[in-house]
């Protein structure tokens, strides 16, 4: 179980600095915030033994690939077990087990495919405790590339926020071109995904290219949504306990309009069209069950157009963020 703690204001604040731009140097960060360098690089540390993770991720669609949610039914005694393997997978983004360990969730990233390949993890449907498994493609991110949800929690002041924004950033949409990788962008994606605050020097040092060499191909990355960086803090390290899915049905008139609402709403850290008997995907993080079920009541029901909602909790992440 993981201890709910106190972060006072400047905690919050660099942890809100980090997810809008988790490259931020510690001195741009305390500018901002009106402390020295020093002390955000203390803050920062602090917060990474409680769980701070900083990681680079490459956008699936912009190397030719495609996004898609997995929900495998197995019988009890294997959710462990299977959750674990799936997890050491170098395509599976994040694993969680839920429905009272019956059920698990995962995302994963796949070769855009003709309709004559193999299908996904081919290996599950051989196995005889996995009694069913439903494959929704994502088909647009309103909510959650990256994931800000603490953002939400709005502890930087306006004039704060635009000073530590990036740049806007190109959306990547599913359907978008691969982008014209050479190996050198491909070592340099590689460098990031194992310290996505490292220095330029240090990304030299990984890649045999030039410092300067080296920040112009990440600002290119970065700039044409090739690469994101993501900053993660457990949700659970502020009290809010409970992670649950939202599986939607809506009307197709209305998919954008909802989806465009829930991703406004201060619960909500993704949330996505996908394919499927449901429509729409939503990850809700609240305190408890008295929260959630207001969120449902008060925020979710009266959503033009959502014809159906299906909650299916998480009770324990195996992997995170990839």
């Amino acid at each position: 179980m993981v201890e709910t703690v106190t972060l006072d204001e400047l905690d919050r604040q660099v942890l809100q600095a980090l997810q809008l731009d988790g490259r931020a140097s510690f001195r741009l960060i305390g500018q901002v915030l009106g402390v020295s360098e020093n002390t955000v690089a203390r803050r920062y540390r602090n917060l990474c033994t409680l769980g701070l993770r900083t990681v680079a991720r490459a956008v699936p669609a912009r190397l030719g690939h495609t996004e898609w949610i997995m929900r495998i039914q197995v019988t009890p005694d294997a959710a462990t077990s299977l959750a674990q393997s799936l997890a050491r997978l170098p395509e599976t983004g994040y694993v969680s087990i839920g429905g009272a360990g019956t059920e698990i969730h995962c995302g994963i990233t796949a070769p855009a495919t003709g309709e004559d390949d193999a299908p996904l993890l081919p290996s599950l449907h051989r196995m005889n405790r996995v009694t069913g498994i439903n494959a929704h493609c994502l088909l647009h991110v309103y909510d959650g590339d990256p994931p800000v949800w603490s953002t939400k929690q709005r502890p930087l002041t306006p004039d704060q926020h635009t000073a530590l924004a990036p740049p806007a950033h190109r959306e990547a949409e599913p359907d978008a071109e691969p982008a014209d990788l050479d190996e050198a962008d491909r070592s340099l994606i590689a460098a990031l995904a194992d310290s996505a605050r490292a220095t330029y020097p240090q990304l030299a040092a990984a890649t045999g290219l030039a410092s300067s060499t080296a920040k112009r191909r990440l600002d290119r990355l970065l700039a044409e949504g090739i690469v994101l960086i993501c900053t993660e803090f457990p949700p659970r390290r502020l009290g809010y306990r409970l992670m649950s899915y939202l599986w939607l049905r809506v009307d197709p008139a209305r998919l954008d309009h909802v989806g465009t609402a829930l991703a406004g709403h201060t619960p909500i850290s993704f949330a996505a069209a996908v394919t499927g008997p449901h429509n729409m995907v939503a990850a809700a993080i609240t305190r408890n069950t008295s929260d959630l079920y207001r969120y449902l009541a008060e925020h979710v029901g009266p959503l033009p157009g959502v014809q159906y909602v299906e909650t299916a909790p998480a009770l324990r992440q195996v992997k995170r963020l990839g």
